[in-house]
């Protein structure tokens, strides 16, 4: 899919993709009093892996392995706009969470998951591309992605109702075995309590 160019379009491209939210303040570290405050171990070791670069990192894998299409507009943002870059990386996190969580579930709920996060990438380009310039071929490809996310959600919806039911059948396995273990227990009341009273009586010695 081709991305339109031009600062000003790749701006108003991204706004429009829902990728990005509201930017969030810079952080400034505390004067604590001086210009240079004390290094830390750490600090005086020197740059250390963040959760932020290991996001990044996760969200470019993700883009390159299943979202292709973007690639070339993240790309253009981090060397015109790299706080909307961050921004964006920050929003698509959220979809790479959502298939780390899948592929923990095992391979089908992640193909599942990745489908879905292709046709919603799909319908974001396609409603930014209207947004700029309306035309039928478009207008076709955006109701053929809506089509395509609705079917996804619905594979991923019937894997789920799958696993609940396979869940709800073990249970019910466990539960006939329970309450088989609780009708012996009360039928054999009687026996049981003096089976055990005769045992723990021999075990202090005595007799009956």
């Amino acid at each position: 899919m081709k991305v339109e160019r031009g600062p000003r379009r790749i701006l108003h491209l991204a706004c429009i993709l829902g990728i990005f939210g509201s930017a969030m303040p810079p952080v400034h570290a505390p004067l604590l009093g001086a210009d240079n405050p004390p290094q830390s171990k750490l600090e005086k070791a020197g740059p250390q892996p963040t959760l932020a670069t290991e996001r990044e990192q996760a969200v470019l894998q993700m883009v390159h392995d299943h979202l292709p299409e973007i690639k070339v507009l993240l790309d253009q943002l981090r060397e015109k706009e790299p706080k909307q870059y961050g921004i964006a990386i920050s929003n698509l996190a959220k979809s790479s969470r959502r298939l780390q969580t899948a592929k923990k579930r095992g391979e089908e709920a992640f193909e599942l998951e990745v489908h879905v996060v292709q046709a919603q990438s799909a319908i974001n380009l396609l409603v930014a591309k209207l947004k700029i310039r309306d035309n039928k071929k478009d207008r076709a490809a955006l109701r053929e992605a809506t089509k395509r996310l609705e079917l996804a959600q619905i594979a991923r919806a019937s894997f789920e109702v799958e696993q609940i039911r396979s869940r709800l059948d073990k249970l019910n396995e466990q539960l006939e075995t329970a309450e088989k273990r609780l009708d012996e227990k009360q039928s054999n009341l009687d026996d049981n309590i003096q089976k055990g009273f005769q045992t723990y009586l021999r075990k202090s010695g005595r007799k009956e």
